[in-house]
């Protein structure tokens, strides 16, 4: 045995409140059976991954629409580590309601982003970044069964669950122009693209007026979304009020809209 395995911090030490909360009070464990979806038009997937022999194992279960591809419910069981269950359910948070081509997107960072207590500190601590790694994988052969059903790649719904704590940045009104464009490209590069990349979707700074007045771009299905105008347009403005200044107001370019 390798005796430096003796002098790592334990990981439950380093877990967010956020983590910690969820594996202790968890949502999402459970399983279907078959004969929960008979003739309710949905799909019963499984997938499993891990083993009990190596300590980690999973298995993961979704009950798909087989009209839209949409997640309806989820579930799984777990035999592992406690890591292994904060990943799971945080996962599933993100993946109720969403299509199994979005469920493909999701990725290790948007798993920790969602159960992070502070923006810039990582929820998961990195001894067990392999726990995420065996839930993305899950997720990957659960959405692998799916491919032969149709899904909407217009999307009513916004990808963006604003966290709208945090503070002000500081000095804001003295910086120059080419400053401030800076930091609000570094929030939205943080805090808003990982979730509308879920869609597919992209946004891009077109201008900052003196005025406080930000004008946007949007790009990918962003273009045919109808919450492009409505819940992810102010969800992209209250994270940029509350991570900036309160008096920023955002505003999208309808022309790169289509019709």
């Amino acid at each position: 045995m390798n005796k430096d395995i003796f002098y790592l911090s334990y990981p439950w030490a380093h877990y967010s409140k956020k983590l910690t909360q969820k594996i202790e009070h968890p949502q999402y464990v459970g399983f279907f059976v078959p004969e929960e979806v008979l003739g309710r038009g949905l799909r019963l997937v499984i997938a499993r991954e891990g083993s009990i022999a190596s300590g980690n194992a999973l298995t993961l279960y979704w009950l798909v629409d087989e009209t839209d591809g949409s997640i309806a419910d989820i579930r799984y069981q777990v035999f592992g580590a406690s890591a292994l269950i904060g990943a799971l359910e945080a996962a599933c948070q993100l993946l109720l309601r969403k299509n199994y081509e979005q469920a493909k997107r999701v990725s290790a960072d948007l798993i920790d982003r969602e159960v992070r207590d502070k923006n810039d500190k990582e929820a998961f601590p990195p001894e067990v970044y392999g726990h995420l790694n065996l839930v993305l994988s899950a997720i990957e052969t659960a959405a692998e069964q799916c491919t032969d059903i149709p899904y909407d790649d217009v999307y009513s719904d916004s990808p963006i669950h604003p966290d709208i704590s945090g503070g002000l940045y500081p000095h804001w009104e003295t910086l120059p122009n080419p400053e401030r464009i800076r930091v609000v490209e570094e929030i939205i590069q943080k805090e808003i693209r990982p979730y509308i990349e879920l869609d597919a979707g992209g946004i891009q700074i077109i201008a900052l007026s003196d005025q406080h007045e930000l004008s946007i771009a949007y790009q990918g299905s962003c273009t045919s979304c109808h919450s492009a105008t409505g819940s992810t347009l102010n969800a992209i403005q209250q994270i940029l009020q509350a991570r900036v200044h309160p008096d920023l107001v955002v505003v999208p370019d309808l022309s790169f809209l289509k019709q």
